[in-house]
Parts: structure tokens; C-alpha cells; sequence
């Protein structure tokens, strides 16, 4: 079960509040504090996905680490006592 100091639960809740003001910010454009406050959880979303994926690997395909995860195993390969 996630904690709501998980790294996950962080990262979830980063992410939905820029959505948030994703939002507020179609209507109210010239919003400065908003933006501001936007950009603010991007850096922060970003810091978190980076710590995720140096913890667990990577969250998209587009996260730049390239075709690497083809050549670890898949998780299932891991368990032991299957075979």
C-alpha cells in the first residue's frame, strides 16, 4: 500500500495539480502568479520522475533511456523458485 509520503503518491499529486492549473490557465491566460506556480510543480514533477526512474527505471518511453530496458530481464524473470 502507498503511503502519502511515497515517492508515486508525490509524484501523482505533482502531477495532478498541474493539470489543475493546466486548467485554470486556459481561461485565465495572463494569470502570472499561476504560471509561475505552474512552472514551479513542472520543476518539482520532473526532480520526482527522475528519482523514480534512477529507483525503478523508467515511467515512459520517452524518457530517454533509450532501448536499455530490452536488455534487462522482465520482471518475472526475477522470481525464484518458478522453474
Amino acid at each position: 500500500m502507498m503511503n502519502n509520503n511515497s515517492l508515486p503518491c508525490q509524484l501523482s499529486a505533482v502531477r495532478f495539480a498541474m493539470w489543475d492549473l493546466h486548467l485554470y490557465l486556459d481561461t485565465h491566460p495572463n494569470d502570472c502568479a499561476m504560471t509561475d506556480l505552474w512552472n514551479e510543480y513542472a520543476n518539482r514533477a520532473n526532480r520526482l520522475t527522475r528519482e523514480y526512474e534512477r529507483m525503478y527505471g523508467p515511467l515512459t518511453p520517452e524518457s530517454g533511456i533509450g532501448m536499455n530496458w530490452t536488455k534487462e530481464p522482465w520482471p518475472w524473470q526475477n522470481c525464484v523458485g518458478d522453474r
